[in-house]
């Protein structure tokens, strides 16, 4: 009986801990992570905290709603939605902060040369105002890098929450469910034009940028004929993005079957969670991060 009695204590112990383990802080997101580490380098940039206080803050703002809905425990998706607004407006905060710094160069710039002008009055003023002249055009030249840069990643990122892309690991990756294919097929349904057309309207917008198509289904078949399946339906999609104008070389595809579920295969709601296709698109390089898990 006294072996039995600490069998049962120890069985009350383990369960415990479980329970106390399970009750525990949500593990760390990777991307409001990042987030974190993009904007605690801003702020501890002086440039950025006397050149764009405005944008810093904004990004500080759409930080601390991402990490309250963290804290809270809230939807994933929209602690990395918040989380992918934050990295966007830190960069944008850093762009801003170059642009002002730039202008405050041509300012300066132009009051030297107002300067040279009133001091020189002899031969060489003719040539220092040259070398004024030249600078302020390069500062000009920097401040218009620096504006485009911006106005790029505040376009890209526009663009990409139209399509409804999330960031992840591997960069930004667009899930598509059953509105491509029907059950068992891997022909394209008549509405997934909407989806074809955006994503080559997309391409064209962005020519350095490529993608990478992955077919995934559910369990129910053999392994083999799934990921056949899954293989198809990819190359299904690229072949449509490739009639509306899109270069083959720039679309690499990949069936992984029944590989990798986002969900259980055991009831009908989860099968149709895995039954997707994802678009992974690249860096600004082409370049694309291959799966690892």
């Amino acid at each position: 009986m006294k072996f039995l009695s600490t069998n049962t204590f120890l069985s009350a112990l383990l369960i415990s801990v479980f329970i106390l383990g399970c009750g525990g802080p949500p593990q760390n997101n990777p991307l409001l992570m990042q987030a974190e580490e993009s904007y605690n380098q801003a702020e501890n940039d002086s440039l950025v905290v006397m050149k764009a206080p405005v944008a810093l803050k904004e990004a500080e703002e759409a930080l601390e709603q991402s990490q309250q809905i963290w804290k809270e425990e809230g939807k994933t998706n929209l602690v990395e939605h918040y989380a992918y607004i934050a990295q966007q407006k830190t960069k944008v905060a850093r762009e801003t902060a170059k642009l002002n710094a730039a202008q405050d160069e041509v300012e300066q710039a132009e009051s030297e040369r107002k300067q040279v002008l009133i001091e020189a009055r002899r031969a060489e003023a003719i040539a220092a105002e040259k070398r004024a002249e030249d600078a302020l055009e390069q500062v000009k030249i920097e401040r218009a890098e620096a504006e485009k840069a911006r106005q790029e990643a505040t376009d890209l990122a526009g663009r990409l929450s139209e399509m409804e892309a999330r960031q992840s690991e591997r960069g930004m990756v667009l899930t598509l469910g059953d509105v491509l294919f029907d059950f068992n097929s891997s022909n394209l349904k008549a509405g997934a034009n909407k989806v074809v057309n955006e994503l080559a309207a997309f391409l064209k917008e962005y020519p350095q940028r490529s993608i990478q198509i992955e077919g995934f289904t559910d369990s129910v078949g053999s392994a083999e004929y799934n990921k056949n399946l899954s293989q198809r339906r990819a190359d299904a999609l690229r072949d449509a993005l490739v009639r509306g104008g899109i270069s083959g070389n720039r679309i690499e595809t990949i069936g992984y079957g029944e590989e990798y579920p986002v969900a259980t295969n055991m009831n009908e709601a989860g099968r149709q969670q895995n039954r997707r296709v994802e678009v992974i698109i690249s860096n600004e390089n082409g370049v694309v991060t291959q799966r690892t898990q």
